[in-house]
This record gives structure tokens, sequence and C-alpha cells, in this order.
């Protein structure tokens, strides 16, 4: 979601569908093809850079392409759209019940008295690497030096040569494929359901906004923050408190630094 909004600037309120999506695509491909459920996460980054490829050609790129009063607006409702509508097709294809693929790697470990399951330390491994990836892709690549141009200067960028319809489509669908790993990693964990997007998208939104929209080291940053937060509060006091306590970080980073933790002032 930050990388859409840093290159798009755009809030995309689908992108828990797109989680979904790769829950279902790593279950599927499990089944139909017999292999163990880390050899099949490919498939879920491919659902979902796929079915971003097509929400992007179809809905989100009329906001740069074409004059209109509100583009912004566009895509927000745009979005939501998408999501009701891949939500209810769900719904009605597979039916509401919680599904789960079996463990990355099966047992537990025990680290300083608190057990974690494998396929978390298998999720963590996952993301860690990803965004390591991310980042020197973005820092490295001509693509990703194409991503920056935009993000900082869209103008400028295309005056530059840069192609502007197409470093959206790709970051857009980059930003689908990334959320379809995530809904893959936290099958096994779980589970996966139709409206299982609700949670990471408002997750999702908290965390760029308290570390900064459109920055990356923010986001990790501030899920860090976000997780530990929660994590603490639920294991302390009462998971009844944790979302009050996530909420409440973001509010006072606000108040005290309104672009949150390394955005800066547009």
């Amino acid at each position: 979601m930050t990388l859409i909004y840093g290159v798009m600037r755009l809030a995309n309120f689908a992108h828990g569908e797109y989680y979904m999506i790769g829950g279902y695509a790593l279950l599927f491909s499990t089944l139909a093809l017999g292999f163990p459920p880390i050899i099949c996460l490919p498939f879920s980054m491919l659902a979902g850079l796929l079915v971003g490829f097509a929400v992007e050609r179809f809905l989100i790129r009329d906001t740069y392409t074409k004059v209109m009063a509100r583009p912004l607006e566009y895509a927000m409702l745009g979005t939501m759209a998408v999501s009701a509508l891949l939500q209810n097709v769900a719904k009605e294809a597979l039916g509401p019940f919680v599904r789960s693929t079996p463990p990355f790697v099966p047992g537990s470990v025990d680290i300083f008295q608190v057990s974690l399951s494998m396929n978390r330390i298998v999720a963590m491994a996952v993301s860690i690497a990803s965004f390591i990836f991310l980042y020197y892709f973005v820092m490295t690549t001509k693509t990703g030096r194409a991503w920056r141009a935009v993000a900082q200067n869209r103008m400028g960028a295309i005056i530059s040569g840069v192609n502007n319809s197409r470093v959206c489509f790709f970051a857009y669908g980059t930003g689908g494929a990334l959320a379809g790993l995530a809904g893959a990693l936290l099958t096994p964990v779980y589970g996966v359901w139709p409206n299982i997007g609700w949670g990471p998208l408002t997750l999702s939104f908290v965390i760029i906004v308290l570390g900064g929209l459109g920055s990356m080291k923010g986001a990790l940053i501030g899920g860090l923050i976000v997780g530990l937060t929660h994590s603490f509060i639920a294991g302390y006091l009462s998971p009844a408190y944790a979302d009050v306590a996530m909420y409440g970080v973001l509010i006072l980073t606000l108040l005290v630094k309104p672009t949150g933790l390394f955005g800066q002032a547009g």
C-alpha cells in the first residue's frame, strides 16, 4: 500500500481483497498441485499481480490519463466498489467458511518463554526478505528509479521521458503481488475467508499513516510499532484494549508530528 500511495498518490481500498486472493490462491494451488504450501507462494503473488494489473488498467488508469474534477475521490470510491465486488464474488463462489492450508513447517519454538509456531517464523523471514528485495529494486533498478521520479515529481518525470502509464501499471501490480504474498503467508496461521481483508486493510492504513505516507522506511518502523504495541497490550492487559492502544499511539504520533514519523509536509 505504501508503494502504491508513494508512486500514484491514491488510497487503495481494495488492498485487503488482494490479500484475500493471495490466501485463496495458495489454498487452491496447494490442493491442485499437491505441492507443499511454501512452494506455492509464487502462485499467490501471481494472482495478486494479475488482479492488480486488471484493476489498474480498467479502473485506476482513468485517474491520470483523463481530465476529471476529483481523481483521488474517483479512485477511492472505485477501489471500494472493487473491494465489495471481490468479497461477494468470493462468498458466492467459495462460501463464507474459514479454510486453511497445511503448515509451512510443522512445530514451534520457544523464545524467552514464548512459544512461536514455525508458520509465524516463516512468515517473518519471507516478509523481511521481500522488503529487502523491494528496497534494493526501488533503489538500484531502472524501474525503481522511474518509480521514485514519478513519486517526487510526476510532470518532471514525464518531461524527462518516463512512461507514466507503465510506471503506475507496474507499481500497482507489484503492490497487489505483495498483498497476495502477505495473505498467503498468514493463511496457515489464521486461515482465509471472503471478508478477511478488512483487518489487514485497517492495519495497513494505521501503519502507513503512522510511519508517513509513501515512506518505505516509515512502513517498516510503523509496522513494528503497531505490532509490538498490539501484542504487548493484548498479552499483558487484555485483547480488548489492544486496538485502543494501537489507535492511541497513532493519535499521539500525529499530534506531535502530523506528517507521521518519516513523512514530509506536502
